[in-house]
């Protein structure tokens, strides 16, 4: 979406500015439904990569949006009219009008699986991080993006909004079974207001996965939250727009490659 605003451009603009206008816009539809939203545990929406362009007096921003609860898909497209203002008036570091929404691709949870299901095919899988990226856990940063951490955030994500689930012996077989093949990552600091005042020490760059052993059905679901995160982003504080990720690796069996 493309966002114009009088406002100077505000530093740790992926962090509360635009998170915080897209709750601003949200609560003009249904401030219950946005107070919901803003208290759940695992968010329905994430942000994606950010472009900010000054015009000269006033700046231009363009960010992507995936929704990840279906429910807040009319919702959103309601509230980020072309046209509709937030924020102009309040105390906030980014307001503005929304000149421009295009809805890339929209596609469901079952229709997802399906694809997966039929035969989907492919071993070595990509992630490119567009944002720094980061996981948390006990309550410390791990920039670098172990299987096992990536995977079982995106199941979690996934099964929190559909009804598909897994079940938690999924994880347990990646740990064994999908292993770093190759990466090419480079560290970033991230600050922003919402992060507990603190830096966050987090990662861009790519990373290759290969899938070491055979399984029934796990392959398949690997490769399928491996396209899903290509929706929801990866790791930490992905509402507020890191963890943005370009995702590739599986085709159909009509697609094989040479050698593969």
């Amino acid at each position: 979406m493309t966002l114009l605003t009088p406002n100077e451009r505000p530093s740790g603009l992926l962090g509360i500015p635009i998170h915080g206008y897209l709750f601003h816009a949200l609560e003009s539809v249904s401030a219950s439904l946005s107070a919901r939203v803003h208290a759940a545990e695992v968010k329905g929406f994430r942000v994606g990569q950010c472009q900010w362009e000054d015009m000269g007096g006033h700046g231009q921003v363009r960010f992507q949006l995936g929704i990840l609860d279906d429910q807040l898909l009319p919702p959103f497209l309601a509230a980020l009219e072309p046209g509709r203002q937030y924020g102009l008036h309040d105390d906030v570091s980014l307001g503005g009008e929304i000149q421009d929404v295009q809805q890339v691709t929209q596609e469901t949870y079952a229709d997802l699986y399906h694809r997966h299901a039929d035969g989907v095919i492919g071993r070595d899988l990509h992630m490119a991080f567009r944002t720094p990226t980061t996981f948390r856990t006990t309550d410390l940063d791990m920039p670098f993006p172990v299987p096992k951490t990536v995977y079982y955030g995106l199941q979690r994500r996934w099964e929190h909004f559909s009804d598909l689930h897994f079940g938690p012996e999924l994880n347990d077989w990646i740990g064994r079974a999908v292993r770093v093949k190759d990466f090419q990552l480079r560290p970033r600091t991230v600050h922003f207001k919402g992060a507990r005042g603190a830096a966050l020490t987090a990662t861009t760059g790519t990373v290759t996965y290969t899938v070491a052993r055979p399984g029934d059905v796990e392959p398949a679901f690997v490769r399928l939250l491996t396209e899903y995160a290509n929706y929801s982003g990866v790791g930490y504080k992905t509402a507020f727009g890191l963890g943005h990720v370009d995702t590739w690796g599986w085709h159909l069996p009509e697609q094989r490659l040479p050698g593969i």
